[in-house]
Parts: structure tokens; C-alpha cells; sequence
């Protein structure tokens, strides 16, 4: 799952509501895999949009971070990093990322460190030569290197 994708994977791995709302839990999850997420921290990409817009002196979008994500509040809500803890049954995580996209890198970056300072499992890999769309399409593909890494990940987290 691309950006949308990967931030909405990242938030049903990290915050139980979603799954207990189904009478579920995190317990049977075994591993999370977001690709190329842009906002696993949604205030800090919003106030990195609005810093760039401004920096640019370009005028902010239409329909930008802020206005898809709500109020701070909302923001905060919808970020997978706020719902990190330890000793949640958070699973580990794979999280794969344009190399050469400075938000996606960053937001990867923060996830992975966040993760990590939980105690939990956490692994970026950043795809080099590649875009999001590129990304997304070649998952799958033989000798694609973000494929092999998926494919240990997996085989890793269901050998437990």
C-alpha cells in the first residue's frame, strides 16, 4: 500500500481501537509492511508542507495536509508514531521508502525510530532508483530488491 496505504497499514498496527472495534487484536497481526507512507506523523508533514509552501513562496494547495487530516487533534489521532508503546503486541515492521523522496525518507525515518525507541522490531528499506508508483508496481517482480526484502520479512515473521 502506497502513502494512504502505508499510513493506514502503519495505524491498524499501532493502535488497537480499529481492531478491537471488530472484536480483534493486534496479537494476531505478525507484521506490518507500509510503502512509501508520507505521514506517519501527520503534524510534522503538515507543518513540513506549510513550512515548504512558505520557504517557496508558494501559496498552500487546495486541499492540503491539514485540511485532509482535520484539526490538531485529528492530526495527532490519525498518526501511527502517537500510538506506539511498549508491550502493546505491536508487531514488527517492515517499512519500505523512496531512497531519493525526502518526505517519505523522513516520515519512514520517524516510524522506524519511534519503533525502535518501543523496543520494537523495525527495519527501513530505502528503494533506490525508483518512485512511488515504480515501487508500488514492481513489488512482486522477480530480482526487484525491495521484493527480496519483503520476502525475508515475511519469511521471518512467520517462522515465529
Amino acid at each position: 500500500m502506497g502513502e494512504a496505504g502505508a499510513q493506514l497499514a502503519a495505524l491498524l498496527c499501532t493502535d488497537y481501537r480499529y481492531l478491537k472495534a471488530e472484536k480483534l487484536s493486534l496479537a494476531m497481526i505478525k507484521g506490518c509492511v507500509p510503502v512509501d507512507g508520507d505521514t506517519y506523523d501527520v503534524p510534522l508533514q503538515v507543518a513540513t508542507a506549510e513550512a515548504r509552501y512558505k520557504s517557496l513562496k508558494q501559496p498552500p494547495p487546495k486541499m492540503g495536509y491539514a485540511d485532509k487530516f482535520g484539526t490538531p487533534q485529528q492530526q495527532r489521532d490519525l498518526s501511527a508514531v502517537r500510538h506506539i508503546a511498549r508491550n502493546k503486541l505491536i508487531p514488527p515492521f517492515l517499512i519500505l521508502h523512496v531512497a531519493d523522496d525526502t518526505d517519505t525518507t523522513a516520515q519512514a525515518h520517524r516510524l522506524w525510530s519511534e519503533l525502535r525507541e518501543a523496543g520494537i522490531e523495525a527495519k527501513m528499506f530505502g528503494a533506490a532508483g525508483t518512485d512511488h508508483v515504480k515501487l508500488d508496481r514492481d513489488l512482486g517482480v522477480p530480482g526487484d530488491p525491495s521484493t527480496a526484502e519483503l520476502f525475508a520479512f515475511v519469511d521471518a515473521v512467520l517462522k515465529r
